[in-house]
């Protein structure tokens, strides 16, 4: 499945230094799944040092990323 990155997302993604192939990591494998607001999903997982949480909307071609968090430990 193809992953899109929203603007937005490619704006955080500089802002807080998360690198595209963290953004696949956490769509790929994620830890945990949950539930966004407007059937959006939060994805997360732990890389390195880093808890990266990646929303995305999902369809049946592609997923795109909206925006993009991370919080060290």
């Amino acid at each position: 499945m193809e992953i899109r990155i929203s603007r937005h997302a490619k704006r955080r993604m500089k802002e807080r230094k998360i690198a595209y192939n963290e953004i696949v990591e956490a769509v790929e494998s994620p830890e945990e799944i949950t539930p966004s607001i407007k059937g959006r999903l939060n994805y997360r997982k732990t890389v390195g040092d880093r808890h990266i949480k990646v929303t995305c909307i999902e369809n049946p071609a592609e997923i795109t990323v909206i925006t993009v968090m991370d919080k060290k430990s």
